[in-house]
């Protein structure tokens, strides 16, 4: 029955969600070396790899880098060391676009596709299902009232509540019954 089903897609922002926001100048953060250099956001990275086990969703990264290119070239460098994810499924856009227009790349955005963002621009502008995640340093004006994680929640837990969001989202778009998937990995239950 799956093989017959389009994967739910999951698109994960990269500093501030997967990598930790460090905050500095913007001399420095536009710096060469500046993103790679961040360190993960533990709890998030975990949960990102256990959700590689769902054979019902498709991965990716979707990351606004300046246009001088260097640091397109830095968070490739972060996902091949921290999540060895295929080019194929990192996307990069420009600083101030919307990111949903940057899967004109893949076909389009889809009202089933997910953004996981700790900018609440970014997923007020989501044509999909947005989620935002909490990281300690955001949040601070409460203007977000949609779906929401923490960074600070255990792996298994962010993991199971952003699978349950996607597909609860998914279904209340599209009344698709019979979920969870008879072969969801055993943490989603």
């Amino acid at each position: 029955m799956l093989e017959s089903m389009k994967r739910q897609r999951i698109f994960f922002d990269l500093d501030g969600v997967l990598a930790v926001w460090q905050h500095a100048p913007i001399e420095e953060v536009a710096m060469p070396g500046y993103f790679s250099a961040l360190p993960e956001q533990e709890n998030v990275v975990k949960a990102f790899k256990l959700m590689r086990e769902c054979s019902d969703i498709e991965l990716y990264i979707l990351s606004s880098v300046f246009v001088n290119g260097h640091s397109e070239a830095d968070k490739r460098t972060w996902v091949s060391v921290h999540l060895n994810l295929p080019e194929a499924q990192q996307i990069y856009c420009p600083y101030g676009q919307e990111k949903a227009a940057a899967l004109e790349k893949i076909g389009g955005a889809d009202k089933s596709d997910v953004l996981l963002d700790d900018f609440s621009r970014n997923l007020r502008s989501w044509p999909g299902i947005p989620i935002k995640l909490y990281n300690g340093i955001n949040g601070t004006k409460g203007s977000w009232d949609g779906y929401s994680v923490h960074a600070s929640m255990k792996p298994e837990i962010l993991a199971r509540r952003l699978y349950i969001m996607a597909h609860f989202g998914l279904e209340q778009r599209h009344h698709r019954a019979a979920w969870p998937p008879e072969d969801s990995p055993r943490w989603v239950f």
